[in-house]
């Protein structure tokens, strides 16, 4: 059994906080500052979607916590009071100590029995360890969801996945960016597409879409690699799939040109409804047409015709 020991105090406690924890030999430091946002906006950074709670709890009080066995904790607190008393140069806030029983818990088992199949348009994507039979309409994507982005449960991904399932992939050269599991490369492999290019900046997203591809079958006709963008692929494609933001997808565009064939399709998401108009218009700017839209939740998804 762990005992998980919480301080409340302040951002510019926070810090000094952990680092008693750390000296002490606590395990498991974690910093909760709901006034993190403040950096982001004293920047002027843009980002298209922000939980609404993280603004409502600007202001609030910072927790730093820690973990510790059962026997250690009451020691570790009388440690930690008593460091805590050389504090007095600095905004510490109440410091105030509640304590609560941890259990542990095997996550991953725990998780697993709640991840079910998700349909998808034609798709339907189901954990490795599930076993499922398919109908003879639909197409199984096997994949990991526990290392990168793409489970098929965001709207985004969803979204994405019924606009592949409505186009034709068969004998097509496909480029998949920002791929993170790489469930919509490896959809339009299993479709049959002829080849896929799937690339992303994060290397664990990279890795994760290896193992997916090969948990599938289709690395015989897919490249993976870490990239950001098109900056290492001379590939000019039939199809390009993009599930980004739309800072990203506008970025996207700069480049989209020399890599899509004339009359190709892409299909784009993760746009939320008020970026959608944006991004149409970039891309409506670059001689691309609208074809299809889909919506879902707080998000869009967009084809557009080369």
């Amino acid at each position: 059994m762990y005992k998980e020991i919480i301080v409340e105090t302040t951002s510019e406690g926070a810090d000094f906080i952990a680092g008693i924890f750390f000296s002490l030999g606590a395990q498991g430091v974690t910093i909760s500052d709901p006034n993190d946002i403040d950096e982001v906006l004293k920047d002027k950074l843009s980002w298209d979607y922000v939980e609404e709670n993280l603004m409502e709890r600007r202001g609030g009080p910072v927790f730093v916590s820690c973990f510790v066995s059962s026997e250690d904790c009451q020691r570790k607190i009388e440690d930690l009071k008593d460091e805590m008393k050389m504090l007095t140069d600095i905004d510490t806030g109440s410091l105030a100590i509640t304590v609560r029983d941890y259990v542990e818990y095997d996550w991953l088992s725990e998780w697993k029995k709640y991840y079910k199949p998700i349909r998808a348009g034609g798709f339907t994507v189901v954990p490795e360890w599930q076993s499922y039979v398919p109908t003879p309409e639909e197409t199984v994507i096997r994949i990991d969801p526990t290392m990168a982005f793409g489970t098929g449960e965001h709207e985004s991904t969803k979204l994405c996945l019924e606009l592949l399932s409505e186009t034709d992939v068969r004998g097509k050269n496909v480029i998949d960016v920002g791929c993170g599991s790489g469930i919509l490369g490896i959809g339009a492999a299993l479709k049959g597409a002829e080849y896929c290019y799937l690339c992303d900046i994060d290397s664990l997203a990279v890795r994760s879409a290896n193992d997916n591809a090969r948990l599938n079958n289709v690395l015989r006709n897919v490249t993976i690699e870490e990239s950001d963008l098109f900056s290492k692929t001379g590939l000019v494609a039939d199809i390009v799939l993009a599930n980004l933001t739309a800072d990203i997808l506008i970025r996207l565009s700069e480049g989209l040109p020399a890599h899509i064939k004339k009359d190709g399709v892409l299909i784009c998401s993760g746009i939320i409804h008020k970026r959608k108009q944006a991004v149409m218009d970039c891309f409506t700017a670059l001689g691309f047409k609208l074809g299809k839209e889909k919506a879902l939740g707080d998000w869009d998804a967009l084809e557009f015709i080369a």
